[in-house]
């Protein structure tokens, strides 16, 4: 055991050494009956697998104790053993060299837990002392085995030593000194005491720890723990702009993925006293949101930001920068491979080339997966100071087999077998040639007939057959599909033999307590209640954010023994799986996943700290579909592009002329669009912007490419933003970058305001989402007009042209309270819709589309309509005048409420939660609601809130990443 750990270390495998003796057991702390040299051989041998092991700070405890224990033994034990040995003067050099490994294991034990060792750094010196004398007495006493042993702990120990988070971090800024202390530190659940290998190789070995490039691009496989070293380069810059009081963009896609991160980086942050603040991913800032970004309070201003690339790219544009009276001084990019994402990577991609001209502090830092052109990447945003860091040795965190699971037809009636294929493993030595049997029989009572035809089938019974080593995602191409695999595999006739001989605890409590969030917020009648009991979980967009979020806190714990979610889960989901069964690789609009989401969803299987072989096991029913299979498995992710590229040769494949004013109604072109206006607005000078056109399209990562690829094109793009910049001249652009707009819709917008009677008089709190009131309704039919807007606007209503009567009338039932189950009900439930359809189909609307576009089109048009409005108003009438859009997407009818919810109180529970605050006469404002919500007693959750108060307190802490 010993031998193999020391091995794995030596192959930078720790967290499979970590894992393989952390499920082993350690031979036990010898018998204080047996000879003394026994007693210290066993001994030693135990201690340096603590060391190795290093499973909290118990274990480091255990070393010092242990040794503490055989210094006292010592007294009695060695001159009595020595006195009766037959071979004394040996034993007396093999005791000697022990004693010097025991020392040694020692002073790593010290190191590892506060990073010396008696005031000494010198770590590698002590160590090399001990080890050399070793060595002599092993030399002496012509003890050859014992030699070899001692040989390969030193060279085991230097490498712990080199993985050290102490010796990677040395001579980081104080700041950085004290992360490393509070990550080590006895109060952690989890402390960190070393890195990982690519950890280890990108901060010391590759410099980014102390890097001065500006346009850093690292690429890492997924579970490499790029989001820590990210917090290296976090403090770094915070560091480096402490007297400015610098802060940070951090950029994740989707608002799971902000959640998780800002949860972590507050865990992690604040006992530094780095304060982490997250902004919503509505298109609009409202007054919550306005005075979190305002704040001036060195103590309570936000250091750190996360938000979507749209929110981020809004708020700048909006000119936030400014109005924060602080620099951007780095701005992190999680999953930066986005950037060639069609529908969001051009957003992005011109973001970053706004911050690049605009913000002078700003450094960069872009996580992705292995690209290949990452320097030219990184090249783009710094020129003169970038770096691309990866690493190249063929480092994984555990192995990985993707496979082909096909069904075949058995000897016995209605028998089949699930046999796989392996199409591709992390590495050669577990690729099989041939055919695995996986289960025979009939597996979830399925017959031959029933699994034949049938994808979902063949995937239902491949996850069934693997989940018996642990947790399995099962990933379906449409909502619909998600249910019928989870219904399969909950009528499972052996169902209740599998769980009652499920290893682990048998407790149910936090399944129990999901399924309670469930009922009160679906209604207990909800599909979803039976599948929890029976450990069988689901996450799509048929479920609210919350509801998905503890799916996943229940993957986590290893509560569910499977998850069916649909394609959307491959964007970054930080939860670790034994397999992924997948009986679609496609998404629900039947388009291909792209390699890189299909990489990214691979990487959920075989993480870090999993066990055994990570599986990804792709259905087919058929040979053409496993050669389909294997031929999509074999494209990778190679070249990062831009979307510009493909744009511009697309418009003009359709026509002679591009002429841009023709193309905003295409949401790609508005983005484009907005980001010439808005590049005009700044150089504010019609002569000045046509003699610096191509230096503004320098900017982008797309046009840099076009040029050096195709001149001719390229210049055609020029000449079309020259002929742009003439239409839009002498407009009022602000409006472009307070409604995220191109400015032919926000000219259009402006006209229908107009026409339907919209003006600075219309918005008044008390009545705006009242019954009576005409507001919202005058208001959608003007939005339903606008391209950025009208597709995910109509689908609300049924589709079509949309139907602004029936929008408002939801939009109204949505603030005022109506459950979800009531919407379903009432709004989204078609004659020939099962209960389960309705309650997704209500939840895709409304949280997929109602909510972030419709309080993005209010708060647009408020912008158009409001004029000097704002001027007149008292600092909480502006307040509210800001949140209005925010009781959209929130569903909640107060400021206070909308306080809550910023801070991730459940819809159901936020309403009733700040009616009690407000009785309790708490003030508004995110300071003082945040110091009241966090010294809520029990009691006063289950006053506020009734029955269901403990169980939307532990919701929130769970959401909130304090749980």
């Amino acid at each position: 055991m010993l031998q193999a750990a020391c091995y794995g270390v030596l192959g930078d495998r720790t967290p499979d050494v970590s894992r393989y003796l952390r499920t082993h057991a350690l031979p036990p702390e010898p018998d204080e009956a047996a000879n003394w040299g026994a007693r210290v051989r066993q001994s030693v041998y135990r201690l340096w697998l603590l060391v190795l092991r290093k499973d909290g700070w118990a274990d480091l405890d255990a070393v010092l104790a242990e040794i503490v224990g055989l210094r006292e033994a010592q007294k009695s034990g060695e001159a009595q053993f020595l006195e009766t040995s037959d071979t004394p003067r040996s034993d007396a050099w093999q005791l000697m060299a022990s004693y010097h490994l025991s020392k040694a294991a020692e002073l790593l034990a010290t190191y590892s837990a506060q990073g010396s060792v008696a005031g000494g750094f010198n770590i590698r010196e002590q160590l090399q002392a001990q080890f050399d004398r070793s060595q002599i007495a092993c030399e002496r006493g012509e003890l050859i085995g014992l030699h070899a042993t001692v040989r390969l702990l030193s060279e085991t120990a230097e490498r712990m030593v080199a993985n050290s988070i102490w010796s990677v971090t040395r001579g980081a800024s104080a700041r950085i000194a004290r992360f490393v202390e509070s990550m080590a530190a006895r109060t952690r659940d989890k402390p960190v005491f070393e890195m990982l290998p690519p950890q280890r190789i990108a901060l010391r070995d590759q410099g980014l720890m102390n890097s001065g490039a500006r346009s850093v691009v690292l690429s890492l496989p997924t579970s490499s723990g790029k989001t820590f070293i990210a917090q290296f380069r976090i403090l770094q810059a915070l560091n480096q702009f402490e007297a400015e009081r610098g802060w940070v963009a951090y950029i994740a896609p989707t608002r799971a993925l902000v959640n998780q991160v800002c949860a972590k980086l507050r865990r992690d942050f604040s006992p530094l006293g780095v304060v982490v603040e997250r902004v919503s991913p509505a298109l609009d800032i409202d007054g919550v949101e306005a005075e979190l970004l305002a704040d001036k309070d060195p103590r309570t201003a936000f250091r750190v930001l996360v938000g979507t690339p749209e929110k981020i790219d809004l708020l700048l544009r909006g000119g936030w920068e400014a109005k924060i009276g602080r620099p951007l001084t780095l701005v992190v990019v999680d999953e930066a491979h986005n950037l060639s994402n069609k529908g969001r990577g051009l957003r992005l991609e011109l973001m970053l080339a706004t911050i690049n001209r605009e913000c002078r502090n700003s450094q960069f830092l872009l996580m992705t997966p292995f690209i290949e052109n990452r320097g030219e990447v990184a090249r783009w945003l710094s020129p003169d100071s970038f770096a691309d860091m990866t690493v190249e040795f063929n480092w994984r965190p555990n192995d990985r087999a993707i496979v082909i699971a096909q069904p075949s037809k058995a000897e016995r009636a209605g028998e089949y077998e699930i046999s796989l294929q392996t199409i591709h493993t992390s590495k050669s030595t577990i690729k099989i040639d041939h055919l695995v049997p996986l289960c025979s029989g009939r597996e979830l009572g399925l017959t031959w007939s029933q699994v034949r035809p049938s994808l979902s089938n063949v995937a239902a019974v491949t996850a069934s057959c693997l989940n018996r080593r642990g947790p399995v995602i099962v990933v379906a191409g449409k909502v619909k599909d998600t249910w019928g695999l989870a219904r399969t595999m909950a009528k499972d006739p052996k169902l209740a033999e599998k769980l009652e001989q499920r290893p682990g605890s048998k407790d149910m409590s936090n399944i129990d307590f999901v399924a309670d969030f469930v009922a009160e917020e679906f209604g207990r009648d909800f599909e979803l209640i039976g599948l929890l009991k029976k450990r069988v979980g689901l996450h799509h967009t048929g479920l609210s954010d919350d509801t998905r979020v503890l799916m996943e806190w229940l993957m986590e714990l290893g509560e569910l023994d499977t998850m069916v979610a649909t394609t959307t889960i491959a964007q970054g989901l930080n939860f670790p799986v034994t397999a992924v069964v997948m009986a679609s690789h496609q998404y629900p609009y039947g388009l291909d996943m792209p390699p890189e989401d299909f990489w990214n969803l691979a990487g959920r299987a075989g993480r870090a700290d999993q066990s055994g072989t990570g599986v990804v096991a792709l259905a087919a029913t058929t040979d053409d579909r496993v050669a389909l299979l294997s031929d999509y498995v074999g494209r990778n992710v190679s070249h990062l592009n831009s979307t510009l590229i493909d744009m511009v040769r697309s418009a003009l494949a359709a026509g002679s002329q591009l002429e841009l004013h023709t193309l905003y109604y295409m949401k790609e072109w508005s983005a484009f669009l907005q980001y010439l206006a808005h590049s005009y607005r700044q150089i504010d000078d019609h002569a000045t912007f046509a003699s610096q056109i191509e230096q503004v399209l320098r900017g982008s990562f797309g046009f840099q490419k076009l040029r050096r690829e195709d001149q001719t094109v390229a210049n055609r793009l020029v000449a079309a933003v020259t002929d742009y910049a003439a239409i839009i001249r002498n407009q009022p652009l602000s409006l472009v970058d307070t409604t995220g707009f191109s400015w032919e819709s926000v000219s259009r917008a402006l006209a229908g305001a107009r026409a339907a009677g919209i003006d600075s008089n219309s918005w008044d709190a008390s009545t705006l989402f009242t019954a009576n009131d005409r507001t919202l309704q005058n208001a959608f039919g003007v939005l339903l007009q606008i391209p950025e807007l009208k597709a995910e606007l109509a689908e609300v209503t049924g589709g079509g042209r949309g139907n602004g009567d029936l929008l408002a009338r939801i939009v109204k039932d949505w603030v005022n309270g109506a459950s979800l189950a009531e919407m379903a009900n009432e709004h989204f439930r078609g004659p020939n819709d099962s209960p389960t359809d309705a309650m997704s189909k209500a939840c895709r609307l409304v949280y997929g589309k109602m909510t972030s576009t419709a309080s993005w089109g209010l708060s647009a048009i408020q912008s158009l309509t409001i004029r000097d409005g704002l001027d007149r108003m008292t600092e909480e009438e502006r307040r509210t005048f800001r949140n209005l859009p925010s009781r959209i997407y929130y569903g909640v009818n107060s400021d206070m409420a909308i306080d809550l919810r910023l801070m991730g109180v459940p819809r159901n529970a936020a309403q009733p939660l700040s009616d009690h605050l407000s009785r309790q006469n708490v003030g508004t404002g995110i300071k003082s609601m945040r110091a009241a919500l966090e010294g809520l007693s029990d009691a006063d959750w289950h006053t506020a809130v009734g029955a269901a108060g403990p169980t939307y307190q532990k919701a929130w802490k769970i959401l909130e990443g304090l749980a």
